[in-house]
């Protein structure tokens, strides 16, 4: 490869991962550190511009390798719209339908349900009108045993050794068994809308165009950049966790990849979640 194509892909990578950036760090919101975080315009201007991107390039017969990976910066951007505006009025009325509190257990993996509902199916319908199965966002049987044996292996791992945590600082088990099977629904819809949002809408598609390796390290960028803003740590744990996170984004789009299926990801994933509860008390 010479320098030209070299240097033409490394802007292609710098591309993608500011496309990534202004998705998962800029549009969403989960936190308010920029001000595009609360701006229900910004994020229906991107999507417009992922929208319009697709398009185009879905026409041009030189770019038109390019309009699937476009497609997919617009469904992961259109979830922040609906999030946006749609969340609250979902979560509230699932909540007054069971009668639940976020102050519980309960009440907030039904908050996180309905956040994962509305990421999830609009991606599925979206990749459905594109033209695409489910096999595309890796929705399929794969290797199915090579991935449930590592998910099921990193899950004893992480709930073992967050036992030992919990139990060193004295943790009050008769009080927590009562939430794990709430924490691991929470761990488990968060895991499979992180999973199909951040990365198993976008590895078929970036491969073709970038490769398989820069693939991994663009998702697992995006997941671990993301994390840098997360609520629930702060100061220089906050970029530990970033790297944390990172890496096991990178570890989730491997098994991605190599198991051409996304549950032992999710399982994986979910174990990591669950780690996190059961170790540091709750949420």
């Amino acid at each position: 490869m010479n320098w030209r194509e070299q240097a033409s892909r490394i802007g292609l990578f710098m591309l993608l991962l500011t496309c990534g950036l202004l998705v998962f760090v800029l549009g969403v919101d989960y936190h308010s550190r920029f001000p595009t975080n609360t701006s229900g315009a910004y994020k229906i201007g991107l999507s417009a511009v992922f929208l319009t991107a697709t398009v185009l390039l879905r026409r041009s017969e030189r770019l038109s390798a390019y309009w699937r990976v476009a497609f997919a910066f617009f469904a992961a951007s259109l979830t922040n719209v609906l999030t946006w505006y749609c969340a609250v009025a979902l979560r509230d009325w699932l909540l007054n339908l069971f009668q639940l509190s976020l102050e519980t257990a309960q009440g907030l993996t039904v908050a996180k349900l309905s956040d994962a509902l509305l990421r999830v199916v609009p991606m599925l319908v979206l990749v459905r009108l594109a033209g695409d199965d489910m096999g595309s966002i890796h929705l399929r049987k794969g290797n199915l045993k090579w991935g449930l044996t590592i998910g099921l292996l990193a899950f004893v791992n992480f709930t073992a050794s967050a036992v030992l945590i919990a139990g060193s600082q004295d943790a009050a088990f008769e009080t927590m068994f009562p939430d794990i099977p709430w924490w691991m629904a929470f761990s488990l819809a968060n895991a499979f809308m992180e999973e199909v949002w951040y990365r198993a809408i976008f590895l078929e598609r970036l491969q073709p165009v970038i490769g398989a390796w820069p693939s991994v390290w663009l998702t697992a960028i995006w997941f671990g950049v993301s994390h840098v803003f997360a609520t629930y740590v702060s100061g220089v744990g906050a970029f530990v966790f970033a790297i944390l996170v990172f890496t096991l984004g990178f570890a989730f789009a491997l098994l991605i990849q190599k198991t051409k299926s996304i549950w032992g990801a999710v399982l994986f994933h979910t174990a990591s979640d669950l780690h996190w509860f059961i170790a540091f008390g709750g949420f």
